[in-house]
């Protein structure tokens, strides 16, 4: 197959290499030309688009696909104008191509910080977070067969979350864990083509939902990272967010059911 890859970061990375090795063609797009000449080295044909800047996005040589992955983040430090030109521009990119099947990567960061066990229908999306859900629309709207993946905490290979709090005060160890392992990432991404899904909303999370000081001590245990100083109490939320839609409807077998296992 031919595949798309939009705002190709470490997630990306990871599911373009993979395709790689399955035998797909892959064309990916990143925000410099160093990340471009890396991607490059890995097989992939890349090119710069910054969907920030004014300037008009780049043609890639090529205008039809089997599958698009956009993975064009929006975090909290984006300001609600930003993120609508961001999208605006990227709907504009994306227009200038066909495409079978289509997927953004969203966040779970989407649903409220409450103690609930969250479903992809547990809100209104009057309740969803402003900036988060107008990255969703915006595609959808362009592209109503689009697939949104809501993804939890970002982890695996390099990505250990007891080195980013050796010697701190952690004030997150008593929340819930809602993360998931980049190799699930890749592994429903290809079930879902495999599937032929489309307009599906799933939360790409773990199962399992222990807290986060116990993932801390886990991976301080196997990777040799030092503990917190201590572990604050003042935030228990235990917001726990569901993936069994996705599980029941692919019939997916996580490979990290816990982020214990990372």
């Amino acid at each position: 197959m031919d595949i798309l890859i939009v705002g190709c970061g470490w997630v990306g990375t990871h599911i373009a290499t993979e395709l790689t090795r399955a035998g797909h063609r892959v064309w990916a797009t990143c925000t410099s030309t160093e990340k471009a000449e890396r991607l490059e080295a890995l097989g992939l044909v890349a090119t710069v688009a910054d969907f920030d800047r004014e300037e008009e996005s780049p043609r890639l040589g090529r205008e039809v696909f089997d599958v698009a992955i956009v993975s064009v983040p929006i975090t909290h430090k984006d300001g609600a104008e930003a993120v609508q030109h961001r999208f605006a521009k990227l709907v504009g990119f994306l227009g200038r191509f066909s495409f079978k099947q289509s997927f953004f990567f969203g966040s779970v960061g989407i649903y409220p910080k409450v103690s609930a066990t969250i479903t992809e229908a547990t809100f209104a999306d009057a309740e969803l977070d402003p900036k988060l859900f107008s990255g969703e629309r915006t595609l959808r709207a362009a592209h109503p067969n689009l697939n949104v993946l809501r993804l939890g905490g970002l982890f695996g290979f390099e990505r250990v979350m007891a080195k980013h709090f050796v010697g701190r005060v952690c004030e997150i160890g008593y929340q819930t864990a809602n993360f998931v392992h980049v190799v699930d990432i890749y592994g429903i991404v290809a079930a879902m083509i495999s599937a032929g899904s489309q307009g599906k909303t799933y939360n790409v999370v773990c199962p399992e939902h222990p807290l986060k000081k116990d993932v801390i001590a886990a991976s301080a245990a196997r990777y040799g990272y030092g503990m917190p100083t201590a572990f604050s109490e003042t935030d228990r939320t235990a917001k726990v967010v569901s993936p069994e839609r996705l599980m029941a409807d692919l019939g997916y077998r996580f490979a990290y059911r816990s982020p214990l296992q990372f």
